[in-house]
């Protein structure tokens, strides 16, 4: 894998990891009658997040594979 490429998975990694730590705090920023969050983001919060992790963990993975399987390495 060259530099370029790998610079680019990481940048998309970082990126996908950057928006699920901020997931949280921004889901408590939205308003409500209440006053306070609404309570499907103590279950939806966690999935996404999980989800998040597991696109970036399968970016990472397409990307070594396909720079294991580069001829010009």
């Amino acid at each position: 894998m060259n530099d370029t490429k790998a610079k680019n998975a990481i940048t998309r990694n970082l990126g996908l990891w950057m928006a699920a730590a901020l997931l949280y705090p921004v889901a408590h920023w939205i308003p409500t009658s209440s006053g306070s969050p609404p309570k499907i983001f103590e279950v939806l919060i966690p999935v996404i997040v999980l989800g998040l992790g597991w696109a970036s963990t399968s970016f990472l993975r397409a990307a070594f594979d396909q720079g294991n399987r580069d001829p010009d390495r």
